[in-house]
């Protein structure tokens, strides 16, 4: 099953055989004995499910609980409880736990138990499977956008996309390989700058071939399917040749690759970066991404999309907004665009204890720099001064301050996957 699970009981015989029937079932299993273990296993590792004693040393179930929806909202979390325990376990259950289960525990009711917990996260996972995706607000600009990725991908067409930062580049490409490609096939994105982001060791790969490999073993991964080729203004002319290539020798036949690019340049940049022939063939029908600055209509209506959206991740009542928050919203500059204005209705939420928004948070959403601060005292980060990995590291902190620490809002900030981050924060080393 590839699901993680892990176990918090002081009862060591409990634990035990509990983990001799998940993992018979295929599951992989952890155990803690009690709360503080849990947690530091918990930050280790995106488990699943929790199956946790609603009593336990340091802490109580309920505690414990809160504690887990505050980390990872995404764990499922199932309470184990004795007889004289059943009320604490309802008030478990209203308190965010999937489930609970009464000792003496039999096998089959916890596999089932375990099993419809699953098949409910995974409902309501493909109910809410759009959150990140690439939204229609009203207006002809954004009906005109549709209808040339409509195009795009019903004719499994190349094409580039140009847009500024924020304006959902990822999201269209995503929106792209859903509608026109079999989800059988794969999606595979490759960031340019990776193959020139140290230019002596990019010079030495190119010189060598290694470079080159990488370009095409990514074009290979994605064979059949769509590959998506980031900041394509990046690519030195040696890329630029054999993308050149596969744009243009590729067969069409059932392993064609669409080819997808964007760029935060302009046209006429591009026309000086790029070598005349890929010039001509990837700005010709190119798309352009509409920028959220003084739009008024499409602010409202993303406004109110990640107000949901955020009321829902966060578990908050928020129904109303204050008219100094909206005239602040529609007067800002958007320099990030649709991912900056998520990210500040998602800090407003969090900044929020009632259910209606207040003008006095609003100092906190709109200083001199925005959200490109770390924090309040904090100096704006330079990233073009930072190396891809410490700028990956710094936006990733700012997306566990922004959520408060919460992985699995932090993860929809950075528009990757939860088990992605907590790769990402085992290999940078980020503290939580």
């Amino acid at each position: 099953m590839n699901k993680s699970i892990l176990i918090i009981d002081d009862n060591l015989t409990v634990c035990l055989m509990l983990k001799s029937w998940l993992v018979k079932k295929g599951f992989q299993v952890e155990t803690a004995s009690g709360a503080n273990e849990a947690r530091q296993r918990v930050k280790e590792q995106p488990f699943d499910l929790i199956l946790t004693d609603i009593r336990m040393p340091e802490a109580d179930g309920l505690s414990f609980l809160s504690w887990v929806r505050k980390y990872d909202s995404d764990i499922i979390v199932i309470m184990i409880t004795g007889y004289a325990d059943v009320e604490s376990a309802v008030l478990s259950m209203k308190a965010g736990a999937a489930d609970y289960i009464p000792k003496p525990i039999e096998p089959e009711h916890l596999f089932n138990k375990i099993e419809e917990a699953f098949q409910t996260q995974e409902y309501k996972q493909k109910r809410n499977r759009f959150s990140n995706d690439f939204i229609k607000p009203p207006g002809k600009e954004y009906q005109l956008l549709f209808n040339q990725l409509d195009q795009i991908a019903e004719q499994s067409e190349h094409r580039l996309l140009i847009g500024d930062r924020g304006t959902g580049k990822a999201s269209a490409v995503k929106y792209i390989y859903e509608k026109g490609i079999h989800h059988s096939r794969p999606l595979i994105m490759l960031d340019a700058d990776q193959l020139v982001s140290n230019r002596i060791g990019s010079r030495q790969q190119a010189d060598s071939g290694e470079g080159g490999s990488l370009l095409l073993e990514k074009f290979n991964a994605a064979r059949g399917g769509l590959f998506h080729i980031r900041k394509v203004d990046q690519l030195d002319i040696n890329f630029q040749n054999q993308l050149l290539n596969i744009l243009t020798k590729q067969a069409r036949d059932e392993n064609f690759t669409q080819v997808i690019m964007s760029t935060e340049k302009s046209r006429l940049s591009l026309e000086k970066t790029l070598i005349p022939k890929l010039f001509r063939l990837i700005e010709e029908g190119s798309v352009t991404l509409p920028t959220l600055k003084g739009k008024k209509q499409v602010i409202n209506y993303f406004i109110s999309y990640f107000l949901h959206f955020a009321n829902h991740t966060l578990d908050k009542q928020i129904k109303s907004i204050d008219q100094v928050i909206y005239q602040q919203m529609y007067d800002y500059a958007w320099p990030g665009n649709i991912q900056e204005l998520k990210n500040t209705v998602i800090k407003a939420a969090l900044l929020t204890d009632g259910n209606h928004m207040p003008a006095c948070i609003a100092p906190g959403l709109f200083g001199k720099d925005s959200l490109k601060q770390k924090s309040d005292s904090a100096e704006p980060i330079l990233i073009l001064d930072l190396r891809k990995e410490n700028y990956e590291k710094e936006k990733i902190l700012e997306a566990l301050k922004l959520s408060k620490g919460n992985k699995t809002m932090a993860a929809s900030i950075l528009n990757i996957d939860r088990k992605t981050l907590y790769n990402k924060i085992k290999l940078y080393n980020v503290t939580t």
